[in-house]
């Protein structure tokens, strides 16, 4: 509790300058001074306000003031105290500052002459150190020219130094290697002093050198005795000697050299086994295949480089690279190259295609090589520049250039073996119809009609196509009919001949099995497996071969099968003759689906396969699409000849048919024939019936409804023509009703939208001969009659036998 007129003591610390306030702020002390003299405190102890003595917390107020009062006189006089000694200490600093100034002015100009005095010796001295170390080296080599001198005059007189020949012979290595730069510098001097005027100095020329070569012989031998004995230590003090002696070069032969994988002769034979060799000359066969003594033989070499490579590694040290360089190299060269050759030499015995694999196989099996080889040397550090990798490519790219960049020796055989394996593939059935293909009646009938006939370019890409393999048929022609008569003997064949006319006449299931989609499918994969082997063994040519690649597969394929099969088909039409023949026999239309969906697959195949290769290169892409295009449309001009000779030995067979019609068949005179259809209606029906029976079965989706649509319409015009040539009574029109109906039922069982609509007209302009005339009138406004050509409608009103141009026309009302 404060006192009437002083502050308490625990206030008064408070306000001084060494604790002011305690930590509080301003607000915190004066809210502490009034809580402790709270006017409702001192009311709680009077209890009551009326007794209550404000004075003390007045006087505590004031005291606290006056005690700040005189706080601030005190922090007042101090802060000038304080003012006047910092004036007094800047000033001071001031002149310490100017003296400072002037010591470093003076240090600066002692400094700066001590720098030239420096320099000036500097200037003195440093030539006097070059030619101190000058001094030094001359004195170097004055000792070493005098030692290599003194040895030089033992040689000279004793022909021997046994001072060096101690040296030679200890078993310190350092003293060896010195031995071995000692010998390798007296071939040098000796060299130089060597003259023709002083005979023995050329006498001891040929001594220094015989004890130099004694010397390095027997160096190698102790190195080679090492290396069989495996003491790593010894053969790397002799390689650090001989590489001071000679830079190495002759150990580094001589472990090459002395290799008893080199001196080992290899007696192994280059015969395949009879899988292999099956595998590599079949056609149908595309996976690839290696040859299990030359991958055996791969594994072994590299495992033993990746072995020797730890020792040389050891041995040689910092030439571990160039070392290892130098063995791969003799490996590629005495083991890997002659293999290689002789494998390619037993395929190409075989076939061009069996070379062409093997030596895909090969080049696929040695970059595998090269590359695990590389991998290897850069995870075990060895190869730290990469020379080891650009040494194994250079190998690698040396066994094959020879070949692959040779045309003749490479894409020749890939040619020649593709287009052999095409001609293989269609060389049965193109030799069992040798007769029809050759007449080329097909052929000579488009080019007879069409645009084709004009197209200069194409006649003669075509007969060039058509040359390219007639050779190659020729010879399977004579090796197939060899094994025939082996087989079934020479009199069945001829027999054969005799009595078809042509080389084997197959039915319907031997020509399915020889013209199919499958054939197709084998050749297109044989041009598949061409195409990848040129991306990889020439990419730089890539484009270039894989474009006469096209040509020969659209030849092998389109010019000279697909079309063959269609030749085959239009002569089998021919030959029956459609348009009389009192059987139909339409399984040549099967020559046609087949030919439809082997051209989709041709084309599928060059639009996934092919045209992406050439994606950099539009003018080719652009010429593969040409040709292409050239030889698809022309096999769909073939099939269409085919279809329109189809559709014209029908429209004659129908007209035929429709000849048989007598005048008196629509004018009965009693109703009994109305149980029977007419002769021509019958022909026709039956007829029908035959075709859609057989054409279903040969022909599918679009090309069926195309060519019943040509067939009904062409039969639809013919009859619309037929009924208006003969006159009908009110009977004959029920005739003439049931045979449309007949031939209707037919047509409708095709399901072929349009041609219904045309016999429904067919039918309704029946009608016109059964009605009476007052319901022609109606009969023409309603149903398709509506649509129809009033002339027509005028034509068959005019053959009905009721017709009078007095009473009828105008009571019908025609004009």
């Amino acid at each position: 509790m404060n006192s009437l007129y002083e502050l308490d003591s625990k206030w008064r610390k408070l306000l001084n300058l060494d604790n002011f306030l305690g930590g509080l702020t301003v607000h915190e002390f004066v809210h502490e001074i009034s809580n402790e003299n709270s006017l409702k405190d001192r009311a709680a102890h009077t209890g009551t306000w009326e007794h209550l003595d404000p004075k003390p917390y007045i006087r505590t107020f004031e005291s606290t003031v006056k005690e700040l009062q005189k706080l601030s006189t005190d922090v007042e006089s101090r802060k000038s105290q304080l003012e006047q000694g910092v004036a007094k200490y800047e000033l001071l600093h001031a002149q310490r500052v100017l003296q400072l100034r002037d010591n470093l002015e003076t240090i600066v100009k002692d400094s700066s002459v001590l720098d030239t005095k420096l320099t000036s010796v500097a200037q003195v001295v440093s030539p006097l150190g070059e030619k101190l170390e000058r001094a030094i080296k001359r004195k170097n080599m004055y000792v070493k020219s005098v030692e290599l001198i003194s040895y030089y005059s033992t040689f000279h007189t004793n022909g021997i130094s046994q001072e060096l020949e101690t040296l030679r012979t200890s078993k310190n290595w350092k003293s060896r290697a010195r031995a071995s730069i000692l010998v390798k510098n007296l071939l040098i001097l000796t060299r130089k002093i060597e003259t023709k005027s002083v005979p023995k100095t050329i006498e001891t020329s040929a001594v220094i050198e015989s004890y130099a070569e004694k010397m390095e012989k027997e160096f190698l031998a102790e190195f080679n005795t090492a290396y069989r004995e495996n003491s790593f230590d010894q053969l790397t003090e002799i390689a650090i000697i001989l590489n001071r002696y000679n830079n190495g070069l002759n150990v580094i032969q001589s472990f090459i050299n002395q290799h008893e994988y080199f001196i080992s002769v290899d007696q192994e034979d280059f015969l395949f086994d009879e899988t292999f060799k099956k595998n590599i000359s079949n056609s149908d066969f595309h996976a690839l295949c290696y040859e299990a003594k030359m991958v055996h033989k791969l594994d072994e070499i590299e495992t033993l480089i990746k072995n020797e490579s730890k020792v040389v590694k050891q041995v040689f040290e910092s030439r571990c690279a160039y070392v290892l360089q130098l063995f791969i190299q003799k490996i590629f060269l005495q083991k890997i190259e002659p293999r290689v050759e002789s494998l390619l030499n037993a395929a190409l015995s075989l076939s061009g295609l069996a070379y062409v694999r093997v030596l895909y196989a090969l080049f696929s099996l040695l970059g595998q090589f090269v590359k695990d080889l590389s991998e290897f040397f850069q995870f075990a550090d060895i190869d730290t520049t990469g020379d080891l990798a650009s040494a194994l490519e250079r190998s690698f790219a040396d066994l094959f250039s020879k070949t692959i960049y040779d045309r003749a020796k490479y894409f020749d055989l890939e040619k020649r073996s593709l287009e052999i394996a095409l001609a293989q593939k269609t060389s049965k059935f193109c030799l069992e119809h040798d007769k029809e293909i050759f007449a080329r009646a097909l052929n000579t009938k488009l080019m007879s009609g069409s645009s084709f006939a004009n197209d200069l370019e194409f006649q003669e890409s075509s007969a060039a196509s058509s040359g390219k393999l007639s050779q190659i048929n020729n010879f399977l022609k004579s090796h197939l009919e060899r094994e025939k008569r082996k087989l079934h003997g020479t009199d069945v064949l001829s027999n054969t001949r005799n009595a078809s006319g042509r080389a084997g006449s197959p039915n319907t299931s031997q020509a399915e099995s020889e013209f199919s989609l499958q054939c197709i499918d084998g050749m297109l994969k044989c041009a598949i497996e061409s195409v990848a082997r040129i991306m990889e063994l020439v990419p730089s040519k890539a484009n270039e071969y894989t474009y006469e690649i096209v040509e020969i597969v659209l030849m092998g394929t389109v010019s000279s099968y697909v079309e063959c099969g269609l030749e085959v088909s239009y002569s089998q039409m021919t030959e029956q003759d459609l348009s009389k023949s009192p059987e139909l026999d339409m399984s040549y239309l099967n020559y046609i689906t087949k030919a439809s969906e082997m051209l989709s697959l041709i084309s599928a195949s060059i639009k996934t396969v092919v045209l992406p290769l050439f994606v950099n290169t539009p003018e080719i892409k652009k010429a593969v699409i040409t040709i292409t295009n050239h030889y698809i449309k022309r096999c769909e001009l073939f099939m269409n000849v085919i279809i329109d000779e189809t559709v014209l030995a029908f429209t004659q067979r129908f007209l035929v048919s429709l000849s048989k019609q007598k005048k008196k068949d629509f004018l009965p005179k009693t109703q009994d024939i109305l149980d029977h259809d007419t002769l021509p209606a019958s022909e026709i029906v039956k007829d029908l019936n035959s075709l859609y029976s057989q054409v279903r079965l040969y022909l599918k989706n679009e090309n069926l409804q195309s060519f019943l649509q040509q067939i009904g319409s062409t039969l639809s015009r013919l009859l619309f023509e037929h009924y208006k040539k003969f006159q009908v009574s009110s009977v004959g029109g029920i005739i003439v009703t049931k045979d449309i109906i007949g031939i209707q039922t037919a047509i409708e069982e095709w399901s072929v939208d349009g041609l219904v609509d045309d016999f429904a007209t067919l039918r309704e302009l029946a009608n016109l001969f059964t009605v009476q005339p007052e319901e022609l009138t109606s009969l023409t406004e309603e149903g398709h009659l509506a649509l129809v050509d009033q002339r027509i409608i005028a034509a068959y009103l005019a053959k009905r036998d009721d017709f009078n141009q007095n009473s009828f026309v105008s009571k019908f009302g025609l004009s």
